[in-house]
């Protein structure tokens, strides 16, 4: 058989050998299929459960009828490791065949993923992380009920059986710099520290001190380690990407009456999952579509609501996008004692010494190689939102093998470009071939079980439920294996 790639494979940012795995589990061979998504991804439970999917719009499965339920399937399988693990060999740490150490500065999805694929490769791999908790954003953003607590620690407990050492309370900053851990005798760093810094509106009344006021990521943080979190009875989210649906979705289970959400474009353009935005709705969360807050109005300190103005989309720029535009004489204002402003994150360079070396563009990032991930410091490499912003966990996890070949080459002393991509056979192109159509009965996809809404609303329990054996089997045996020619 000549070997193709299937279309979600090819899609899948780390190129997970998806038909493989999903034919594991329709085998009843999970063992199997949590192996071969090792192989290419460490996080597999909590990719099973927040990777936005794209490996499922390219399934041919859903030009048939829907595509194969492949996050909910990954999923199954790191549920049935969990359950089953003591009882299975214990995972032993990858052979270090190589001598030179590495350092990685930030142990979340991208730095880990490095750490991961470097220990793979053979190398002693020391993770740094300011926090006493590894995961990064997905430990302090996401909220519990999308993402618990001990399913991040799974994914990292295995990372660190296969060898990557986390340090964990060790910012890197001003007293500890990147130059000393050159000194220390790593021979490459790789900064992975993210973007955690919540981006301003930048509208009248957007205050800190006033009360009712927060950013969501503060937010977001604060409710996931516990802390008081004073809630109003009506709240109002600015923003309408993960971190405005999870705040607004947390406020309302905090105790808020309404909650709703403000958000300047359409919902073409709001960058979260069809999953996501349907339980909010369920759950009960107004979201206004092409809204634009003007100012945050308060009243002795105390949030009172926002003044808004109506937005267009206006005619198509160069690029064919429709921008929003403010409708003249659309201004309206809505009460509310609660408002969190969730537009963005940035990464914050503040840890860096003013005087090192690492040069910087003028809007705060740092310069490097798009192919390599270099900076302008021989041997040191940055990558993942750190670089490009805030993005999807799966695309984290890809710059961190990125890196981790990139590393691996400038520690050989080979210049050649970096390929991801080891995927030497053909891309499969063409429609569904005609025997499967001929022999091909149809199965709609299998559903994944959730919470009962009224349960929802009232605790931080996991929202979406796992697939029985039985079922995931059976949603398994959807796949039409186009890998395999005939």
């Amino acid at each position: 058989d000549a070997l193709m790639i299937s279309p979600c494979q090819h899609t899948c940012p780390v190129g997970i050998n998806i038909p493989k795995y999903v034919a594991h589990i329709a085998e009843g061979q999970y063992l199997e299929a949590i192996d071969t998504i090792w192989e290419r991804n460490p996080f597999p439970a909590i990719c099973g459960r927040i990777c936005h999917h794209p490996c499922e719009f390219r399934c041919r499965r859903g030009e048939l009828d829907e595509p194969v339920a492949i996050r909910s399937l990954k999923r199954f399988a790191a549920d049935w490791y969990a359950e089953h693990a003591a009882e299975l060999p214990e995972v032993e740490p990858f052979p270090q065949t190589r001598d030179q150490k590495v350092a990685v500065v930030g142990a979340g999805p991208t730095g880990l993923s490095c750490a991961y694929f470097l220990a793979q490769m053979g190398y002693p791999v020391t993770a740094f992380e300011a926090l006493p908790v590894g995961g990064g954003m997905l430990s302090v953003a996401i909220p519990e009920f999308r993402l618990p607590r001990e399913v991040i620690q799974q994914d990292i407990d295995y990372i660190a059986k296969r060898g990557v050492e986390i340090r964990y309370n060790m910012p890197i900053n001003v007293n500890f710099t990147v130059e000393d851990l050159m000194k220390d005798g790593f021979a490459a760093v790789f900064i992975a520290a993210g973007a955690q810094r919540s981006q301003r509106i930048g509208i009248p009344g957007e205050l800190e001190d006033v009360d009712g006021f927060y950013y969501g990521l503060r937010f977001l943080r604060d409710v996931r380690l516990g802390r008081q979190v004073r809630i109003g009875r009506r709240v109002a989210v600015v923003g309408g990407g993960n971190v405005a649906l999870d705040a607004a979705r947390s406020a309302l289970r905090l105790g808020a009456d309404e909650v709703s959400i403000y958000y300047r474009r359409s919902r073409d353009e709001m960058p979260v999952t069809e999953v996501e935005y349907e339980e909010a709705i369920a759950e009960g969360i107004q979201v206004n579509f092409l809204v634009s807050p003007t100012r945050i109005a308060s009243d002795n300190w105390k949030v009172t609501g926002l003044q808004c103005i109506q937005m267009r989309l206006g005619e198509p720029d160069e690029s064919g996008r429709r921008r929003p535009v403010p409708i003249t004489g659309s201004e309206f204002s809505v009460g509310a004692d609660t408002a969190i402003a969730a537009v963005g994150q940035a990464p914050d360079l503040s840890f860096l010494p003013p005087d090192s070396a690492l040069e910087r563009t003028r809007w705060e990032t740092l310069v490097v190689d798009s192919n390599s991930l270099a900076t302008n410091v021989p041997g040191v490499f940055a990558g993942g939102d750190f670089v490009t912003g805030p993005g999807m966990v799966i695309d984290a996890i890809a710059a961190g093998r990125r890196a981790a070949i990139a590393i691996d080459k400038y520690l050989k002393g080979d210049t050649s470009r970096v390929e991801i991509y080891d995927l030497k056979a053909g891309v499969i192109a063409e429609a569904v071939s005609q025997e499967v159509e001929a022999t091909w009965e149809e199965q709609p996809r299998l559903e994944v079980p959730t919470l009962p809404v009224l349960e929802r609303k009232v605790s931080f329990t996991e929202v979406e439920l796992s697939f029985t054996e039985e079922k995931a089997r059976q949603e398994a045996k959807r796949c039409l294996r186009c890998d395999l020619e005939k």
